[in-house]
């Protein structure tokens, strides 16, 4: 089992790595984003970020999300970000960005307070 300060440490950058995120699709519509490859390829980047750290956090601790997070998911799209690039679908990664990281940060804040009781 995967100790909870190393979950915890990883739940802290999955947020700051939101925290980007929203730094980098600030006042960016989705026109804009396909338009531009630094913003297409920065959040690619971030969404593989996230999706490894996940992949690093315990089933223990993930399952007590306050929330419906599909966790495997996000980390069978990192594996596809990094391994089938060739096959990344910009239309899906600015809608998991702005559709499904929000609703992520929402669980990932609720589960840093539960480990942090």
């Amino acid at each position: 089992m995967k100790d909870k300060s190393g979950d915890l440490q990883r739940l802290n950058h999955i947020i700051r790595c939101i925290t980007d995120l929203e730094e980098i699709l600030q006042g960016v519509d989705a026109d804009s984003f396909y338009r531009n490859s630094e913003k297409k390829y920065a959040v690619e980047r971030v969404l593989e970020i996230i999706g490894e750290a996940v992949n690093r956090i315990s089933t223990e601790t993930l399952e007590k999300s306050n929330l419906p997070i599909p966790w495997r998911d996000i980390v069978d799209f990192r594996n596809l970000i990094t391994h089938e690039y060739f096959r990344v679908d910009y239309t899906m990664v600015y809608k998991i960005a702005t559709g499904e990281i929000p609703k992520v940060k929402t669980a990932i804040l609720y589960l840093i307070d539960e480990i942090k009781i």
